[in-house]
């Protein structure tokens, strides 16, 4: 007999007698990019918006513009530099343990974990990138400190140390999705590119032109977040108690078109956060 459901469950969410091929082809593509570019503008916006913006603000310093790109401020500041990391970081690691919590309520798990995804590999990958390029929020912190040098090797090692480890981890969170490699390229590699695009669509408009574009927006989305790339071979071998599908689910179709077009347009081309009587505003 099928499992009796409780009022306002998803329905059929855990498939654990299905085939793992039939689990694949179940898949919602359309709600997993629609879940992929809600996931990245709320990364974005964490970043920029609350890690940086917020924490200048709390700081005394007077941000002055909000992009998909950067956020610009009149003066620069160590810990307003660190704060966009610290904030995916934390972010990350609570949406990554209310995706385990969420249990077989599939569509949430799967939305919180993306979220996680997309939070913590550009989080642990700011490091990384910093120390090699010399270049980005982590860089800002370390720069013109003594040891330079040295500081830049640290989070190198450190950055590749913890990206290898967030990706374990999103490994062993995504295994219930993904009992086969084709069920991975849905929820992991589509996902990723989707994230990717919509990100870039935004960047593109960025006021300061394509050179922060080629080196901030499409480093971050496709860079930062490449662990997804390979994520599947540090999956778990043993097989998920549970099989989960995503399912269709219009309400985030909507929410991708609706949310991501007004990132792009607005966000994407930047928020002036300058009053039309401030004085601190006036040269810029």
């Amino acid at each position: 007999m099928p499992a009796a459901m409780t009022p306002g469950s998803e329905p059929s969410s855990g498939v654990a007698g299905d085939t793992d091929e039939r689990v694949s082809q179940r898949h919602s593509v359309a709600t997993i990019v629609s879940m992929a570019v809600v996931a990245s503008a709320l990364a974005t916006l964490l970043h920029e918006g609350l890690g940086h913006g917020v924490v200048a603000w709390l700081r005394g310093e007077t941000p002055t513009m909000l992009t998909s790109n950067h956020l610009s401020s009149l003066r620069s500041d160590r810990v307003v530099a660190a704060g966009g990391t610290v904030v995916n970081l934390i972010v990350g690691a609570a949406a990554l343990l209310g995706s385990r919590a969420a249990g077989g309520r599939a569509n949430l798990h799967y939305f919180l974990w993306i979220l996680a995804a997309l939070n913590l590999l550009p989080g642990a990958g700011y490091f990384l990138y910093s120390g090699m390029f010399g270049f980005g929020d982590w860089y800002d912190v370390i720069k013109d400190q003594p040891h330079e040098g040295a500081l830049r090797v640290a989070l190198v090692l450190f950055g590749a140390a913890l990206y290898v480890l967030v990706v374990r981890w999103l490994a062993v969170g995504v295994r219930p999705f993904a009992p086969t490699p084709s069920a991975y390229n849905v929820v992991g590699r589509y996902a990723y590119y989707a994230a990717g695009v919509f990100s870039c669509a935004a960047g593109a408009l960025d006021p300061l032109g394509l050179k922060l574009f080629f080196v901030s927006t499409v480093a971050a989305a496709f860079g930062g977040s490449s662990g997804m790339l390979w994520m599947d071979s540090l999956m778990p071998s043993r097989a998920a108690k549970e099989s989960l599908v995503v399912r269709p689910q219009p309400g985030w179709w909507v929410a991708a078109v609706v949310l991501g077009g007004c990132y792009i347009w607005f966000v994407g081309r930047g928020i002036s956060l300058c009053g039309s009587a401030s004085a601190a505003c006036s040269g810029l």
